[in-house]
């Protein structure tokens, strides 16, 4: 079959398609899907290639009866289906910055922050600038700078993490 002829017999597919006939529908979208497939597995990783089409084939299905006529289905669906492949590209990439920002996280070992939280700022400038910074917050949100102000003063007493969570827990409570 020459590709002229596969073209005309494409749109025609989608005509009789469109007025309702369920065979032609099905037949236009196993032609789209071997076409589709073929084209996919040349610009995506062989993992995500059934992903592609699958996510093409859902948007024409969803569009083609009220696609433009301006050109035929081949054509608007492959741009489907270029569309799909740069949004799956887009969404690789933010997922690897993604990646790449966790790892430049968990670069910086857990314990220099636990033993040093304030990058060796001297204790009080540290407490000052917390200080600070709560009364800035107490600005915007009373609420939220109380609850800090009562974890840092529990702080300042000393103990483990449940006990100055508790303890500044009450404080906030009595004062409600």
């Amino acid at each position: 079959m020459d590709n002229a002829h596969t073209l005309e017999s494409l749109d025609k597919l989608v005509d009789r398609a469109i007025a309702g006939d369920g065979r032609a529908e099905a037949a236009l979208f196993e032609e789209l899907r071997v076409r589709f497939f073929h084209l996919a597995k040349k610009r995506v990783q062989p993992d995500h290639t059934e992903d592609v089409v699958h996510d093409a084939l859902g948007i024409v299905l969803r569009r083609y009866r009220e696609r433009s006529r301006e050109s035929g289905i081949l054509v608007w669906s492959l741009t489907v289906l270029r569309n799909v492949i740069g949004n799956h590209y887009q969404a690789r990439r933010r997922d690897n910055d993604r990646t790449l920002q966790v790892e430049d996280w968990q670069a910086v070992p857990a314990a220099s922050l636990v033993e040093d939280p304030t990058g060796g700022m001297a204790a009080e400038e540290a407490a000052d600038r917390m200080e600070a910074a709560i009364t800035a917050l107490a600005r915007r949100s009373p609420r939220c700078g109380a609850i800090f102000a009562r974890i840092l003063e529990s702080m300042e007493l000393g103990g483990g993490q449940r006990e100055i969570s508790q303890r500044a827990f009450e404080l906030v409570g009595e004062e409600l």
